[in-house]
């Protein structure tokens, strides 16, 4: 049991929110269905841009965010239905897995639109 105010535990700054394993994962499962909808936003620029130009280099960008799709599709699908995707701790390192690549793509996506 940890003492008031004292973070330095594993968890750090979780514990301190004092959000549950099962919470972190619910947060892991939004920011992945965020990373879900980024990748479609960024198909759907790609397709345009491919209709225009049918050029190697935007049907390479295409397929590879299809594939990147359907990582985080399947990531998001064993989340919601596999417990041993729950089990204690895993929360928090899928949670920055999921950080990472929704913010990366953010800004992709905010380059690309420039």
């Amino acid at each position: 049991m940890l003492a008031e105010g004292n973070i330095t535990e594993n968890g750090g700054i979780w514990t301190l929110l004092q959000l549950t394993n099962n919470q972190i994962i619910i947060i892991d499962i939004i920011i992945g269905i965020g990373v879900i909808l980024l990748l479609i936003t960024l198909l759907y620029v790609y397709l345009g841009s491919y209709r225009k130009f049918r050029s190697k280099f935007t049907l390479g960008l295409i397929l590879f965010a299809l594939l990147l799709l359907l990582q985080s599709v399947l990531f998001t699908y064993l989340l919601l239905t596999y417990s041993c995707f729950r089990t204690e701790g895993m929360g928090l390192p899928f949670f920055f897995l999921n950080f990472i690549e929704f913010f990366a793509l953010f800004m992709l996506i905010w380059v690309t639109l420039e």
